[in-house]
């Protein structure tokens, strides 16, 4: 992920925060972002998963 994309995601991230614990910071759900994967594991993860790119609603 670009340097770009990682301060643009912080800068707006931090206004969608509900909680945090020991090992995860929780955000509301309304940033959307393409990500390429392998397939899903049997538990429903992704395998593999890289970003691609956010998307962005015009």
């Amino acid at each position: 992920m670009p340097n770009t994309h990682k301060q643009a995601f912080y800068g707006v991230a931090k206004s969608l925060v509900t909680g945090e614990d020991h090992d995860f910071v929780y955000v509301q759900s309304q940033i959307k972002a393409r990500v390429k994967m392998r397939n899903w594991t049997r538990s429903g993860m992704l395998r593999s998963p890289v970003f691609v790119d956010f998307i962005l609603a015009a």
